[in-house]
């Protein structure tokens, strides 16, 4: 039965593996939806050499690899995929609520002693947009056991004669040799990215993205549409009275004229410097 050491789950079902001399592929995903939420999923393959050598004796790979610590976790643990080229595929999967618990349950992976380092992921919204961040690194060189780091363990080797430190080198050796490990990750507005390093090689991990929240913008637009709008308006009126003033002074101006020159009238009764007749 495979449980939770100071060398995570993903590397305790690595060492249950590699025992057998087969290889252990595992695929960690963690996709990050807008709102912070997610979920973080392992998809471990273990080829066919491994699941014959689980099965001798007439036992099934889903009894001697037994998961069932796990779901107490929080994770959701698939049933063993039996793939055509007889190799198999196991799926764990964890959500969260908030990209702050992604280290930790990648730490429930990876343990003291897994390939995964220093994972950071950060979530940081301004007024019109959001911005998300992942660093860390993927070690496959500082890949350990961690027996040396179990004294129970230990003490129970030595009790039996067994050379700890000539069983840690050698199943170090196998693990290395196995186990490869690459990480997606999945941010809002970016397309996914992989992290694959080459056996025993680093490869970093820093990837950022920004996702702008169109719903906040859209109603500044509409804020300042409507403000300009009631300044018009507010100023409409003024501008139709200054109008009115401008139209009334002009009609004075010319009742004034025509009060000044009655002479010039049509049908006036006596024409300047011509006498009245006899």
């Amino acid at each position: 039965m495979v449980r939770r050491s100071r060398f995570g789950w993903l590397v305790a079902l690595a060492l249950l593996l590699v025992l057998t001399a087969c290889s252990v592929d595992a695929t960690v995903t963690v996709k990050v939806r807008d709102d912070g939420s997610g979920d973080v999923t392992a998809v471990v393959t273990v080829d066919a050499e491994a699941v014959q050598a689980a099965e001798v004796g007439g036992g099934k790979l889903e009894d001697r690899v037994r998961l069932s610590d796990l779901p107490a976790a929080g994770w959701t643990v698939e049933p063993w995929v039996r793939n055509p080229d007889g190799s198999a595929t196991l799926t764990l999967r964890k959500p969260f609520t908030s990209v702050d618990e992604i280290p930790g349950i990648l730490h429930e992976l990876n343990g003291d002693h897994g390939p995964l380092q220093s994972s950071a992921f950060t979530r940081a919204r301004s007024f019109f947009s959001t911005k998300y961040t992942a660093t860390g690194a993927i070690d496959l060189g500082a890949i350990g056991t961690g027996i040396a780091d179990d004294p129970e363990l230990v003490q129970q080797l030595q009790a039996q004669g067994i050379d700890v430190a000539g069983i840690d080198a050698q199943l170090l050796d196998q693990l290395q040799r196995a186990l490869s490990v690459r990480l997606v990750v999945e941010l809002p507005g970016h397309e996914p990215v992989t992290f694959e390093p080459a056996a025993g090689a680093t490869a970093s991990v820093d990837v950022s993205s920004s996702v702008q929240d169109t719903r906040r913008v859209l109603l500044v637009a509409i804020a300042g549409g409507l403000l300009v709008l009631a300044m018009v308006v507010a100023l409409w009126p003024r501008r139709r009275k200054r109008g009115g003033r401008r139209a009334r002074r002009r009609g004075r101006r010319t009742r004034e004229v025509i009060h000044l020159d009655p002479d010039a009238m049509p049908g006036s009764a006596t024409t300047r410097g011509t006498p009245p007749a006899s």
